[in-house]
């Protein structure tokens, strides 16, 4: 997988569901090997996802070296999971790797853009 690929990949993605109401992505390739992506996907009823990935390609794998995935209502965060080094996660066995709910804070595995949507997702009504 290239950047390209990768990018082609998430388009096709956001285009398949229909709580999708649109969105938008900014890139920025650095060679065959590294890419930073973010953007914007506008769910209905309302909420948006603000995103940003910084990943590194190695033939079929890709590394996430940073991200951070906010879901929000408004100016309101309801979601974020992301990987920066917080110092209030430091005693996760997934550290730095977390999420946060509300104040909440908990650990959380790496994550990528599409389970991200798709916890989202379910969390919609009339949504399978």
């Amino acid at each position: 997988m290239n950047p390209g690929d990768y990018i082609a990949e998430v388009h096709r993605f956001l285009q398949l569901h229909p709580h999708i109401a649109g969105y938008q992505l900014a890139m920025d390739s650095r060679g065959e090997s590294f890419l930073y992506l973010s953007g914007t996907v506008q769910f209905l009823p309302g909420t948006t996802l603000d995103f940003k990935e910084f990943v590194e390609f190695h033939g079929d794998r890709v590394e996430r070296y940073k991200y951070a995935y906010n879901d929000r209502e408004r100016d309101r965060v309801i979601l974020r999971y992301d990987n920066a080094p917080d110092p209030r996660a430091k005693h996760f066995s997934t550290y730095p790797a977390h999420k946060h709910e509300g104040e909440t804070l908990a650990p959380s595995p790496p994550v990528d853009l599409p389970f991200v949507i798709a916890e989202l997702l379910r969390s919609l009504p009339d949504c399978p």
